[in-house]
């Protein structure tokens, strides 16, 4: 008997898969072959081919700018800086010929956009042209609500939308605040050898390459109707969204800044003004207000040029008496006096033929270093810098950075200037009228960042502007700002005498209408005389740095206008506007009082 072998369904079914799996592991390898081929190996070859041909396309989508935010005291973040979404309509007159809708698209369009019916036939009716703008860049989502409800009956009497319409989302940068920190923030505009955009001024500016993003790139083929067509040819890079910017800047500050200074140079008449706020301890900036200001969303309307500057600093300047406090500084820490120190004031000096006299010709006799900074002494400052001697009164600016920058993270920047001191034949007068902020070149945040650094025990402070970053994901990075070792600048003991010197001012000199009852405040007052062609003129800068709570500073700020008209020195004009910044800050933080209650039993 034959024996024959039984071979089971499930056996069979088995063999037919795995047939089935080499063959689609076959096909499989076989694809990914191509495609490594046609992707990788032969991208540039298809990549020139789509470039010549007629049929392809090659355009850039653009990446969503990174936004700017200010804080509050609460750490709540506030756009002012974003991006806005615009409509642009446009019509391709090729795709209405074909599709016999010119004259019915005409007429619907018209009383929507408010173009005329003859003026819509003459855009729609061109032979050579795919695509032509209706309305460009508008944000009235109703005009945009009735032209995307535009409907015309096919062939088959079906409502269809009219295809040669089409509607595409652009984004511009648009400033929610108008005016506010508009020499902070700068703006976006077009660079002057091509289309793309770039920021200009300010933060924009400055961190152009963080906030720009990058953009991506099409290339592929397109229809007969003009469509694009994503295959296995095509090649896309999607844009990556730039980072964001969270500053250190407090919005309601800056709001109160800016109120104070405008104020301020309207009521004195002056050519501009700023309020800088800065803490005094870790160096970030909380406001920094200029007059007269500009429309961010309006750059363009702007006609004087110099507006877009930031006087905090693109402007060195001499900034006159506030400068003594620094001269006394290096007096002080190299024990060349103390704030007892006396000396005979006659009114003036000569020096090098030249004499130099004290604000208003005042005279006072014999005088103490205390004293030299509560009535601006010219003579006293000079006294100092003698005692201290030429080089190492150099050496102490030099210290404070007078002659570089902060290196704040704003364009622009200008170095201070020292050459009068650094020239071989520097005379005796040229250390003499430094000493009092003449004949020296320096910002008014150098000098901010002076004063702060005497509020932060004699170690120089930093100042900056842009606290962290954050991605289009929401990942929070740091910012590429170079680690500096902190710097001695002068002697703890010496911060701390220098202080009691600067609150003697608000106390008992010109510093006195900056005081706030029930704080400690410390200030000094500056005045100085503007030289146009190397004479001076009876215009002045007028200014007031100082720090408060003197002990335990928050805050360190300098008020400056520039030309004022009304008020003859500094302090009958800026040292009101520190007190009512000083106030509202005081208010806003909630700072408890630090002097001592006198009780009368």
């Amino acid at each position: 008997m034959k024996r024959y072998k039984i071979t089971s369904n499930n056996a069979i079914d088995k063999t037919r898969i795995r047939i089935l799996q080499i063959i689609f592991s076959v096909v499989f390898i076989s694809i990914f072959i191509f495609l490594f081929k046609l992707q990788v190996l032969h991208n540039e070859n298809i990549t020139n081919a789509m470039m010549q041909n007629k049929n392809s396309v090659s355009y850039t989508t653009s990446a969503q700018r990174g936004n700017i935010y200010f804080t509050d005291k609460t750490n709540a973040l506030i756009p002012v800086a974003i991006n806005k979404s615009y409509k642009t309509i446009a019509v391709d007159p090729k795709t209405l010929q074909r599709d016999n809708e010119v004259d019915i698209a005409a007429k619907l369009l018209s009383p929507i956009i408010n173009i005329s019916v003859k003026d819509l036939l003459n855009i729609f009716n061109k032979t050579d042209s795919q695509y032509e703008v209706l309305v460009k860049k508008t944000d009235d989502e109703k005009l945009v609500s009735k032209v995307k409800a535009l409907k015309i009956k096919n062939d088959k009497g079906i409502l269809e939308p009219i295809k040669g319409i089409s509607i595409v989302e652009e984004f511009e940068r648009y400033y929610p605040f108008d005016n506010l920190a508009c020499h902070i923030i700068g703006f976006v505009a077009k660079n002057d050898t091509s289309d793309k955009k770039a920021g200009v001024y300010g933060l924009e500016k400055y961190y152009n390459d963080a906030l720009d993003g990058t953009e991506g790139v099409f290339y592929g083929y397109k229809d007969v109707a003009g469509r694009l067509i994503r295959s296995l040819a095509s090649q896309e890079k999607m844009p990556i969204n730039g980072d964001s910017l969270i500053t250190t800047i407090d919005k309601n500050i800056q709001y109160q800044a800016e109120n104070e200074i405008k104020n301020l140079v309207e009521s004195r008449i002056a050519s501009s003004g700023l309020i800088l706020v800065m803490d005094p301890i870790s160096g970030k900036m909380l406001a920094i207000a200029g007059y007269p200001d500009y429309n961010l969303n309006k750059f363009f309307e702007v006609k004087d040029y110099s507006i877009y500057r930031n006087l905090a600093v693109e402007d060195p300047l001499e900034m006159g008496s506030v400068v003594k406090a620094i001269t006394m500084s290096a007096a002080i820490d190299t024990n060349s006096v103390t704030p007892k120190t006396t000396y005979f004031d006659k009114g003036y000096e000569t020096i090098n033929k030249r004499t130099i006299r004290n604000y208003r010709n005042e005279v006072y006799g014999t005088a103490t270093m205390t004293k030299v900074l509560e009535k601006s002494i010219n003579t006293g400052a000079i006294f100092a810098e003698k005692q201290t001697g030429h080089k190492i009164f150099y050496d102490y600016l030099t210290r404070f950075k007078f002659n570089g920058i902060t290196g704040i993270d704003l364009p622009n920047e200008k170095k201070g200037n020292l050459q009068n001191l650094e020239k071989k034949d520097s005379q005796d007068v040229d250390f003499a009228t430094a000493s009092y902020g003449h004949g020296i070149l320096t910002t008014p945040l150098s000098v901010l960042r002076a004063y702060a650094t005497i509020a932060n025990n004699g170690y120089l402070v930093n100042p900056y502007i842009v606290e962290t970053t954050k991605s289009p994901d929401g990942i929070y990075g740091a910012v590429n700002r170079q680690e500096i070792i902190p710097e001695q600048v002068v002697k703890r003991e010496t911060a701390k005498t220098i202080t009691d010197m600067l609150i003697s001012v608000v106390e008992h000199g010109y510093g006195s209408n900056a005081k706030i009852k029930g704080y400690t405040m410390a200030g000094k007052t500056g005045t100085a005389d503007i030289a146009v062609d190397g004479k001076y003129t009876n215009d002045t800068i007028q200014s007031f740095a100082g720090f408060f709570p003197a002990y335990k500073p928050k805050v360190a700020m300098i008020v400056m206008l520039n030309k004022p008209a009304v008020g003859a020195a500094a302090s009958s004009s800026v040292t009101y506007g520190f007190h009512n910044m000083a106030q509202f800050i005081i208010d806003y933080y909630n700072i408890k009082p630090d002097e001592p209650i006198n009780i009368k039993k």
